[in-house]
């Protein structure tokens, strides 16, 4: 039985990734390689049109070798076409999987390490590394290989037509060997030195157009410009010595081949004027020569390329070696769960702060239909617990349970597909409106779709639309108000039509008319399932079964909407608070 070929991207670095998927370009790279034999020759049968029939004034014979010629760069341009596409369609393959196992890979990535890392600097590895190491690997594959090849043939070539001008040529070994010795370790520091500055660009540059409305808004364009410019100018910066050390070793480099060149067209003279080596086999080194240095050229002008491959790929391999993974390894999965949720002394705290306790050997039980609502200042823990059952965090001690089983049991993607959650801004995907209610369920009908607009008060303002349930909704829904936002994400949780629905402050910050069309929608879709609600306008969750009161992730207080504000203790005080606050707002 034949193994299964190992995944490219397990390999340490660059080189040991080509090898790894050194099959899939086979057959690319052997018609890269018949492009360099098949033009080879050309070189000999210039030899030949100078010292034959130029000599013996044969016309018919510098055709006939012309043709030949002729034949062979045919078959070179035929080599070099059918080499250079099936070397693209195999890189082609080779990026989209790289970039699907990025973003595979995303999906399991701890959110308490998700939350410390920008955007931008995640876009960077998925869309700019990538297309580092697919430049570099198009031009070694298509271009060193097959000119290195030829280089190689062309060298025989010569030898055999004189070893001591060829000798001569040799002489571009160690002006490589100090080459390298004297730059490339500057050119490697200086690459990494660039990257990292490019993904602090990139993040800063990501999280500060995301926040244009922010900026604006509080008139703080200048001080966001200055931070911009600050990490525009290290960019600069680094691009600068990056040049200038590429600069001096290219000019090196260059310098050094054209005093070869001068070496070899003067030495072949001389010995062509003392009768040593024929005019043709003259001819046939000044040709050849551009071939033989070619890969030598090529070689060193992609050091940049190479070094900037290798810090793409060691930043993707960081990524996808990274070690804050999701813990969740169940696989059990039943038809639909009854939404019996439990919370047995969970404690929690963000690796970044462990000093600082979110949760505080919490117990809770949430019964199957029961509507719960959290509530407490901000801090509290209100919107931990609800990631915390998502599986988005995993309880530093303590365990929740799902229908009696232990959380860590449960296929946690599918218990996620059991689950649905309105959020305060809902976020919407940029494409139609009838795309972004679909999204809860891939495979559901138009008329589904449409009923789940209907229930969730949508219908109404989406038939008003230009072309109803196909309108763009823009990026991030900005072609839509909050309360028609808000009415597209309710119509996507009834599609899923599921179990457990968490609302995490779904009708703040909006005005009366929408809070009650959203508030109607949430009844209904509240019906027949368990609901946890995450509510900062507290007059919202007066139909709650129980409250739940936190502070600084304890529980304090719980009961009914009533017996709570009977007991005058802390939510009595919230209340208070805020009916306090309305009262100054009417004032």
């Amino acid at each position: 039985m034949s193994q299964a070929s190992p995944n490219p991207l397990e390999a340490r670095n660059l080189a040991a990734y080509v090898w790894a998927a050194r099959g899939r370009f086979k057959g690319g790279v052997t018609l890269a390689m018949l492009r360099s034999l098949a033009a080879a020759p050309c070189t000999l049968l210039i030899q030949w049109i100078v010292d034959k029939p130029l000599k013996n004034g044969d016309v018919s014979g510098v055709i006939k070798y012309s043709l030949w010629f002729v034949l062979c760069l045919a078959l070179h341009y035929g080599f070099s076409v059918w080499g250079a596409n099936s070397i693209a369609k195999t890189m082609a393959e080779l990026l989209v999987e790289m970039r699907s196992r990025i973003f595979f890979r995303l999906q399991f990535l701890s959110f308490s390490y998700l939350d410390g890392q920008k955007t931008g600097r995640l876009l960077s590895k998925y869309a700019f590394d990538t297309q580092k190491i697919e430049g570099l690997l198009t031009a070694v594959l298509n271009q060193l290989l097959p000119n290195l090849l030829m280089g190689v043939c062309i060298l025989c070539i010569l030898a055999w037509m004189n070893w001591v001008l060829l000798l001569v040529l040799l002489v571009a070994i160690p002006i490589y060997a100090t080459a390298k010795y004297f730059f490339f370790s500057h050119i490697q520091r200086a690459n990494n030195e660039n990257r990292l500055a490019q993904e602090k660009l990139t993040g800063a540059a990501s999280e500060y157009i995301s926040a244009l409305r922010l900026v604006r808004s509080f008139g703080e364009e200048a001080q966001v410009e200055r931070e911009l410019d600050r990490s525009s100018e290290t960019f600069a910066r680094s691009r600068v010595a990056q040049s200038y050390i590429n600069a001096l070793f290219g000019t090196y480099v260059y310098v050094g081949m054209q005093l070869l060149s001068l070496i070899v067209i003067a030495g072949g003279s001389i010995l062509a004027i003392k009768g040593s080596i024929s005019i043709g086999t003259l001819f046939a080194f000044m040709a050849g020569f551009g071939y033989i240095l070619s890969p030598v050229h090529m070689f060193i002008g992609l050091s940049e390329p190479y070094f900037n491959a290798q810090e793409g790929y060691a930043s993707i391999k960081e990524l996808i070696d990274s070690r804050y993974v999701e813990a969740w390894q169940g696989k059990r999965r039943e038809e639909r769960i009854r939404g019996d949720l439990s919370y047995e002394n969970v404690s929690y705290f963000y690796p970044s702060a462990p000093d600082k306790m979110v949760i505080r050997n919490l117990n809770l039980s949430i019964r199957p239909g029961e509507h719960v609502a959290f509530v407490g200042p901000s801090g509290s823990g209100k919107s931990t617990l609800a990631n915390l059952l998502l599986g988005l965090y995993a309880p530093s001690s303590g365990r929740i349970l799902i229908d009696g089983v232990p959380q860590s049991e449960w296929d946690m993607r599918w218990i996620r597909r059991q689950l649905a959650v309105v959020m305060q801004d809902s976020i919407l995907l940029s494409g139609t409106v009838g795309d972004n209610i679909r999204f809860a369920k891939p495979d559901a009908t138009d008329a589904q779709v449409r009923e789940a607009a209907r229930l969730a008060n949508a219908e109404e303002f989406i038939s008003r639309m230009p072309e109803g349930y196909k309108t763009a909704v823009g990026e991030r829904g900005v072609a839509l108000s909050g309360g028609q936002r808000q009415r597209i994400a309710i119509a996507r949780a009834i599609l899923r039509n599921p179990p457990v629905l968490i609302l995490d402050e779904a009708t703040s910050a909006l005005d009366y008319e929408s809070e009650r069309l959203i508030q109607e929608a949430l009844d209904r879709l509240s019906q027949g399932r368990t609901v946890i609600t995450i509510a900062h306008r507290l007059s919202t969750i007066r139909n709650a079964d129980r409250i739940v009161v936190l502070r600084e992730g304890v529980i304090v207080e719980q009961g009914s909407y009533r017996d709570l504000v009977q007991l005058g203790g802390v939510f009595a005080e919230l209340i208070a608070a805020q009916a306090g606050d309305a009262e100054f707002l009417e004032a």
